[in-house]
Formats: structure tokens, C-alpha cells, sequence
């Protein structure tokens, strides 16, 4: 890119010089202008290598957004609260993302969903899968809103939106040769009704012999669910720890409660990111989780000390993308 920068300005430079000996100087604006493109020449758009993926775990503070880029293509999952939609869509402009292949909200709680209707008010989107749960907040309405006039609207067909129950649990969908199998909720029919985390759509997403667990919120009883479901299936090389590594989640061998192995044990991951926000109210992670990821000798990363976190997978081996 320097060499073309070099040989534009040089070239910019021979028409000034000529434009000088034959123009008067009322074109002296035009001139100018010639030299300014010379210095600021268009910015290259964001690609990423043929036959890579990237999942960019995106700080937006206490909460969960994650976008996954691949094959041209990208997938939101969660948007964070409603006041980092600014930083959110800086992001995504970061990218050169105008346009979703699918946008997944894991569950209804507004720091996965904050800024959901904005995201479905301003991008293109061709598919949109949402977790069973309801919920009556204005938050929720709002987004569910956004999509009914999205439709209304002939922006995206009805039936291109999808709740993760049924038969779409256990099944998958793919992206290009990215495939993402739909592991969760298996029963939220077992869950309370006040409960928003353990409905949570659970996605394993592979590419190539690479898989990334994305868990959301899901808590104990879902992940127990999930290990009853999937049993050793679950194991990855990225475990996106459940609900910002609370001790809620990533729960550990209890004898006494007739829980022979941790969830970790069957996961088995050698990279862990865990999504919060720095000095949270919520002493997220908690210290009961950390050491559970120590005892497995998980390698973890945190937005809240990292920023933004993007893993790069070929594959065959998956490694974190400088900054």
C-alpha cells in the first residue's frame, strides 16, 4: 500500500506541475484538492485471509455481543445494552459489516438485547433466531417490534425468523462452510417462568476441525441439560463462559447433588473467554469460576482486562489476533 501511496503522489504531483504552467491561479482549489486525495487516499475495506474465521468477542461493557466473519459474511450474536449501541456500531463499521447473515438473540435480558431493535432497525438482515423465552420488558417489546416491521416491511421474510425450540434444537445451519448447530435450549419447558438465563440458545460453531461453544447465559440446569443431551459432543477448542463467568455457570463436580463431573469435563476447551464489564457491580468472574477454568488449565481471556477479543481459526488451530 506504501508503494501505490508513493507513486499516486508522484504522479498527483506531475498534473499539479502541469496544471500550474497552464491554468491561472483561480484553480488554485482544484490543485489543492488534488493534493489532498494524494494524502488521504481511500481506506482499504476489512478482509479477513481465504479460508479463515474470526469470532470477535466485542467489549461493550457488562453484557454479550459476538461477531463471527466469515467467507464475506457475518453473524451478530447479542448487542450489549442499549447505551453501547454507539460503540457497537462503531465496531461493526470497523468491519465493514452493513449486512448480517444472522442475528441471534440468546435470550431476553437487556445486556444481550439492549441494543437489539437498533441493530434490526439499521442493518440488513436475512435470518434472525430468537430464544424461546418472552419477556414483557420494554426493551424486549421494542425489539420484537422491530422485527414485525421488518417483515411488515418485506425486509426479511417471516419465515426466515426462527425460535431455537423444536427442530431446530440439535440441528444446524450454515454460513458459507461455517456450521452452527443449534445445541440449546433442549427443554426450557423444565425452567421457572421468572428464569431469562437458562432458556439461552447454546450454539457449537465449527470450522473446520475448530469449534467454538457459545453458551450465552445458560446456568447449571441448562448446562446439565446440555451433558445429559450431548454428553462428550460438547468438547471444544473456545468455551464463551455462561452469564460472564458468575459461579451461576460453569458448574463443578458435586457428589452430594449426584454430579459426578463439571461441565468442564465434558467440554474440555483449551481457550475460555468471558465476557464483562470492568469493576461490574456483580464481581463477574467469580473467583469460584476462575478456579475451575485453573484446575482444567484453561487458557482465559476477559474484555474487561483485553478489550475487544478476536480469535482466528484456519481450521486447524485457532489464536488470538493482536490488537
Amino acid at each position: 500500500m506504501a508503494f501505490f501511496k508513493n507513486k499516486l503522489f508522484k504522479l498527483v504531483i506531475a498534473i499539479v506541475l502541469l496544471f500550474a504552467m497552464v491554468l491561472p491561479l483561480a484553480s488554485c482549489d482544484l490543485l489543492f484538492d488534488l493534493l489532498r486525495m494524494a494524502e488521504d487516499p481511500e481506506e482499504e475495506s476489512y478482509e479477513i485471509p481465504e479460508g479463515t474465521a474470526e469470532f470477535h468477542f466485542i467489549d461493550i461493557g457488562q453484557g454479550d455481543s459476538i461477531l463471527i466473519m466469515v467467507d464475506g459474511k457475518a453473524i451478530l450474536i447479542d448487542t450489549g445494552v442499549s447505551a453501547e449501541k454507539e460503540n457497537l456500531d462503531a465496531y461493526l463499521d470497523s468491519c465493514g459489516v452493513t449486512e448480517l447473515e444472522y442475528f441471534i438473540a440468546t435470550h431476553p435480558d437487556s445486556d444481550h438485547i439492549g441494543a437489539a431493535a437498533h441493530v434490526v432497525e439499521n442493518y440488513k438482515i436475512n435470518n434472525i433466531i430468537l430464544s424461546p423465552k418472552e419477556h414483557t420488558t420494554k426493551t424486549y417489546e421494542k425489539f420484537i417490534t422491530a422485527i414485525e416491521t421488518k417483515i411488515d416491511n418485506g425486509e426479511i421474510l417471516e419465515e426466515n425468523v426462527s425460535l431455537a425450540d423444536g427442530d431446530l434444537i440439535g440441528s444446524s445451519v450454515y454460513v458459507g462452510e461455517l456450521e452452527m448447530k443449534i445445541l440449546g435450549p433442549v427443554d426450557p419447558d423444565e425452567f421457572s417462568k421468572s428464569d431469562n438465563n437458562n432458556p439461552s440458545v447454546v450454539i457449537m460453531a465449527r470450522w473446520g476441525n475448530n469449534k467454538v461453544l457459545l453458551t450465552g447465559d445458560a446456568e447449571k440446569e441448562a448446562e446439565l441439560q446440555l451433558v445429559e443431551e450431548y454428553g462428550n459432543q460438547l468438547k471444544c477448542d473456545v468455551l464463551k463462559v455462561g452469564h460472564h463467568g458468575s459461579h451461576s455457570s460453569t458448574h463443578p463436580a458435586d457428589p452430594d447433588d449426584g454430579i459426578v463431573y463439571g461441565f468442564l469435563h465434558y467440554v474440555q476447551p483449551t481457550m475460555a473467554v468471558i465476557s464483562c464489564g470492568e469493576g461490574n457491580d456483580y464481581g463477574h468472574p467469580h473467583k469460584e469460576t476462575m478456579d475451575e477454568l485453573a484446575e482444567y488449565e484453561v487458557e482465559v481471556l476477559r474484555t474487561d482486562l483485553l478489550g475487544s477479543i478476536v480469535l482466528v481459526s484456519d481450521g486447524t488451530n485457532i489464536t488470538q489476533k493482536a490488537n
